[in-house]
């Protein structure tokens, strides 16, 4: 029977988790950084993010197709958080 440090490997079962919890941890700190860093600069870039999914939407299909998008990917892009890149 092979132990546990042969099946999981040196990190053991929970090591794909802790990359994961410090990848997203690493991130969320980015962008807490840039936004303290120019808060103006942060607020511009969600103002805008939000202003092109609300521009998005209101595309019809024809346009859509133009871009290579349907409308359920376009609807679904547009209902994103503007916290969410």
């Amino acid at each position: 029977m092979a132990s546990t440090m042969q099946m999981h490997g040196a990190g053991g079962p929970f090591m794909p988790l802790a990359s994961l919890l410090v990848d997203t941890t690493a991130s969320a700190l980015d962008g807490i950084r840039s936004l303290s860093l120019n808060p103006i600069a942060a607020l511009m870039r969600l103002q805008g993010r939000a202003d092109e999914r609300r521009r998005l939407a209101e595309l019809d299909d024809r346009l859509l197709a133009d871009i290579g998008l349907d409308r359920v990917t376009a609807q679904a892009e547009a209902d994103k958080p503007v916290w969410k890149a």
